[in-house]
């Protein structure tokens, strides 16, 4: 009797073990799995991994808007732009419609950008102090190539332009060309007519001599 249950007791034995053996597969597989998923589903986002976002082939939107930390916009492309705000809150009007991109600087003030203007149709890149516009390139729209490069203060300025009228740089000071080089001694005649044109617009502001010589502006103007 005493044999049959030592022999019993060893295949109790025996089994507890064999059940030991295989929870410890068991756990080991068990383990094995989460771990092989864990890496599956954060593969992107360890170090050396290809980025797997699929890149998105168009983006459809009025306004995309960009703020750093403390929400202050720092950027905006825009197909409307608004009208510039500058410091003190003074609003600078456009004049015209604008589209294209804006920089901003910490305090939310514009300080230059890239746009079309929907009056003219120019293209201009301009670079602004925190209270006006300081530099600014434009690219006119006609077949007759016209572009000028502008640097100004408050009360002078120097403006390099090519055009039909021919190719100068002008020294200004409070809005008038007090030196050319060369100096353009006759207007074009579609020049002429636009001058003719602002003169009757603008009464009174001398808007032909904020980008000619006073002989060149009185030749044109008297000739009407």
């Amino acid at each position: 009797m005493q044999q049959h249950d030592s022999g019993l007791d060893q295949r109790i034995e025996a089994c507890e073990r064999e059940n030991r053996k295989l929870r410890r597969i068991v756990l080991f597989q068990g383990m094995a799995a989460a771990a092989f998923l864990l890496v599956a589903c954060a593969g992107t986002a360890l170090p050396g991994s290809p980025n797997r976002t699929e890149p998105v082939d168009r983006i459809t939107a009025r306004e995309i808007v960009v703020v750093d930390a403390q929400g202050v916009v720092r950027a905006r492309m825009s197909g409307d732009m608004p009208d510039a705000v500058m410091a003190g809150g003074h609003v600078s009007k456009r004049g015209t419609k604008a589209a294209g991109f804006m920089l901003y600087d910490e305090g939310g003030i514009e300080r230059g950008g890239y746009v079309t203007m929907d009056t003219g149709s120019n293209a201009m890149l301009s670079l602004d102090s925190k209270h006006q516009m300081i530099a600014h390139m434009v690219a006119g729209p006609d077949q007759e190539p016209a572009a000028a490069l502008r640097l100004g203060s408050a009360k002078h300025a120097v403006e390099l332009r090519s055009d039909l009228n021919g190719s100068r740089i002008s020294l200004e000071k409070e809005r008038k060309v007090i030196q050319q080089t060369p100096a353009i001694e006759f207007l074009s005649p579609e020049t002429c007519q636009k001058q003719i044109e602002y003169e009757k617009a603008y009464p009174g502001r001398d808007v032909c001599r904020a980008r000619f010589t006073a002989e060149a502006c009185s030749r044109c103007l008297s000739a009407e």
